[in-house]
């Protein structure tokens, strides 16, 4: 019993604090007075890492998730089990996120010398 309790607050800790934060939107921001002079770099300092970037020619164009749809699983299973005269138990526990996350983002388009020369807000 003294194991299963070990196994299973171990469980509950990665699951509580293995979640990485990311940093909060502020909703207050105007985007509009910061095309032309607020760049990529400032955006992943400000924001931390975009969720989607994708590159060509044309610039950068990268989307930070703003809100996020719940669609995370968690499951929690015992088992036990006996062969002759040994006895065995078992505790899994398992998170599971199904990519792409729905949710609202922000996307940013940044110019090819990273200036900031657009922006919206998309729902998935």
């Amino acid at each position: 019993m003294r194991k299963l309790l070990l196994a299973l607050s171990i469980a509950l800790s990665v699951a509580i604090f293995g979640c990485a934060s990311r940093p909060k939107i502020d909703p207050n921001i105007n985007w509009s007075e910061r095309i032309g002079n607020y760049t990529y770099d400032h955006a992943v300092a400000e924001l931390g890492p975009p969720a989607v970037v994708a590159e060509s020619s044309a610039g950068r164009s990268a989307d930070w998730i703003v809100k996020r749809s719940p669609n995370v699983s968690f499951g929690f299973g015992l088992g036990g089990g006996s062969y002759g005269s040994h006895v065995g138990t078992g505790v899994g526990v398992g998170t599971s996120i199904s990519p792409p996350p729905h949710g609202e983002y922000l996307h940013l388009d940044f110019d090819p010398d990273g200036k900031l020369r657009a922006w919206s807000k998309i729902k998935h």
